[in-house]
């Protein structure tokens, strides 16, 4: 009688550990987005405090009516973006993740949500930038960075981060959830600039701060030195 043969244990993709951690250039890129909000901060709060050129353009670009579709629209992403919205969002990603056994991918995002709270609220308080006038959403404290483009920014990144270092998503599927979080991204800069009450600049440096955090964050949790272990 032939002896049976067990079955070998199915074993993680080569890749799988580079996969999970952001490379060295995603770490160098956001190193580089976090100076340069600091640097475009200091010349806000040294130089010039009110819209730039390119703020005032945009603002009339994009600026909507109350009772319009449009306004509806802005004002339930301004709702679903905020302190609550945001905190409901981080929660309910971090239990899924620790109820699929990914500790580390919940420790991820939930270091995402907080650094990111913590950076954007000390940079506000640095800079002290005035808001647009007119505001079509009621909105305090100031306005650089743009609170709800770093919180959406942060969420989404670490999101996409979670799917592409996933072995178990194919990649169609990871295509459409990357862009779905861009597109939630730019939905939420849309909404806070059509509400008057972030220009588009606060926006961009609140979307960058908050994708610059996500990989740092992912990058903290996931250490590239485990990869060549991974690999053998």
């Amino acid at each position: 009688m032939a002896p049976t043969e067990r079955p070998h244990p199915r074993r993680a993709p080569a890749d799988a550990g580079l996969r999970r951690t952001p490379p060295r250039a995603a770490v160098t890129a956001s190193v580089i987005a976090l100076l340069a909000i600091a640097a475009f901060g200091a010349y806000l709060r040294l130089t010039h405090t009110g819209a730039l050129g390119i703020d005032a353009w945009w603002a009339d670009a994009v600026s909507v009516e109350r009772g319009s579709a449009a306004y509806a629209v802005a004002v339930f992403l301004a709702q679903a973006g905020d302190g609550v919205g945001a905190a409901a969002c981080t929660a309910i990603l971090a239990a899924l993740c620790f109820a699929l056994r990914r500790p580390r991918d919940a420790a991820a995002i939930i270091t995402a949500a907080l650094l990111g709270v913590a950076a954007s609220e000390i940079c506000k308080a640095l800079v002290l930038r005035t808001r647009p006038t007119g505001q079509l959403f009621e909105s305090h404290g100031a306005s650089y960075p743009s609170g709800h483009s770093m919180g959406a920014a942060a969420i989404a990144v670490s999101i996409m981060l979670v799917a592409i270092g996933s072995e178990r998503l194919g990649s169609q599927l990871t295509a459409w959830i990357v862009a779905a979080a861009a597109l939630w991204i730019i939905a939420m800069m849309w909404s806070r600039t059509a509400l008057h009450v972030h220009w588009l600049t606060d926006t961009v440096a609140g979307a960058l701060l908050g994708t610059a955090i996500a990989i740092l964050a992912r990058r903290l949790w996931f250490d590239p030195a485990a990869a060549p272990a991974q690999r053998r």
